[in-house]
């Protein structure tokens, strides 16, 4: 690697790291007075939807603005109309990279996350996940995970999902587990298909350490349930799985 591009790395992580702690220690205390004087004359449920909305303004600032100029995020809405709609929806996304969960802000939706364990061991950021009702599926038997998801759909919170359960740290994509596309038959909710391109080494698997360039976003239109009426939870995932796969060839070939 040239020196250059190792000078670069290594003041981007440092920015992000220093960056990251000012405006958390910053960002936390203002966030958590404002969320709790609003229960004071608010519904638990607006006071949840605040808190979301709260948690996603935080995570767009890490994502969209403290890495610049070395390390963009671009995100693109081609499936715009669905934008106007207020869902819910189950947005089912690649899943490449450790700083998948944290693009997510880039969602104009309220969403709770599919996840498993690691988010919640996180500083702060666990917390934040714990409190906004975020999913363990590691922790949770499907019986249990299907009624969440009901419950969540119920109150107009839209479902994200990694389906691969892992990430793959490269361009390939797993397979698809079918526990969330049961529940999407059986719910009958509007899918959208979340395509991530360029992460893969953001960081790289097994490091924390970012590297610079171009991550990129893609969501698709919804798969309303019109269009899977009839498909069986294996048809449906390998549906979505085979969308996602050929707009991600398209994405890495404008890395």
């Amino acid at each position: 690697m040239p020196a250059g591009m190792i000078l670069i790395k290594v003041w981007l992580n440092a920015w992000l790291f220093w960056s990251f702690v000012v405006f958390t220690v910053v960002y936390t205390p203002i966030f958590a007075v404002m969320v709790s004087a609003g229960r004071l004359f608010s519904s638990g449920r607006v006071t949840m939807r605040r808190f979301r909305k709260a948690v996603r303004l935080y995570g767009r600032v890490l994502v969209f603005f403290l890495p610049l100029p070395f390390l963009r995020v671009v995100y693109r809405d081609k499936g715009a109309a669905d934008t106007q709609e207020k869902g819910p929806y189950i947005i089912i996304c690649n899943h490449r990279s450790s700083s998948d969960p944290f693009l997510m802000a880039c969602l104009p939706y309220e969403v709770v996350q599919v996840v498993n364990d690691w988010p919640f061991r996180l500083p702060f950021l666990g917390v934040f996940a714990l409190w906004a009702g975020y999913l363990n599926v590691r922790e949770m038997p499907p019986d249990e995970f299907a009624a969440r998801c009901k419950y969540y759909i119920g109150k107009g919170v839209s479902l994200v999902v990694f389906p691969e359960g892992t990430r793959s740290g490269n361009r390939q994509m797993g397979q698809f587990h079918g526990a969330v596309f049961r529940a999407a038959l059986e719910m009958q909710v509007p899918i959208i298909p979340l395509c991530i391109s360029g992460n893969e080494d953001k960081p790289p698997r097994g490091s924390v350490f970012l590297n610079p360039g171009v991550i990129r976003i893609h969501k698709l239109p919804a798969i309303c349930p019109p269009q899977y009426a009839g498909y069986s939870s294996f048809k449906l995932k390998n549906m979505i799985r085979d969308i996602i796969v050929r707009e991600t060839v398209i994405m890495d070939g404008q890395l």
